[in-house]
């Protein structure tokens, strides 16, 4: 055999070698847990992002269903504010006092005179002379009381508790 020859079936049987001892040896196991943790964390990422759409999508339910209820807790609330404005209004008091059995009085107040100085000037100067004499009577009778008090202390020289109890009531009765 000729060179070339061996050369070649020595390539054709190396390669042969190679080709088999490559079906032979699998990946390593490394590479293995590798790509099945991978894996897995692809997996429980979809269903983290799963599970928060459809919580999403579970919230945004609820958010809808409050809207209604509050529009129409609003729309409750200005009904209810307008029966009361309606309730309180002078024409509707009216209706009701009449079906509880209450009469409209038609009294009218008399009118009160323009010049009101002169009506009641002359009243309040009369007034005013009875007080001055009320008040001076008082203070005539709350001097007499003291100066009989001031005498009486002047001619006892010990006073006692029993002359002080006589001129408090002397001049308790002086003043009434």
């Amino acid at each position: 055999m000729s060179r070339k020859k061996i050369s070649q079936n020595n390539q054709t049987q190396n390669s042969k070698k190679k080709q088999t001892t490559r079906k032979g040896n699998r990946i390593p196991w490394r590479y293995c847990v590798l790509t099945l943790v991978c894996g897995l964390l692809l997996v429980t990422g979809f269903f983290f992002a799963a599970r928060q759409h459809f919580s999403s999508i579970d919230y945004s339910m609820k958010n809808n269903r409050l809207r209604r209820q509050l529009d129409e807790l609003e729309a409750d609330k200005r009904r209810l504010v307008l029966a009361k404005e309606i309730a309180l209004s002078p024409a509707e008091i009216k209706k009701v006092a009449k079906k509880i059995g209450f009469t409209e009085t038609t009294n009218k107040i008399a009118a009160v005179p323009a010049d009101i100085n002169s009506a009641v000037k002359p009243r309040v100067e009369k007034l005013t002379e009875k007080l001055k004499q009320a008040v001076t009577g008082k203070i005539e009778a709350v001097k007499k009381a003291v100066e009989t008090t001031v005498k009486e202390v002047t001619r006892s020289s010990k006073p006692t508790e029993a002359n002080d109890k006589q001129d408090r009531l002397q001049t308790q009765t002086a003043v009434k």
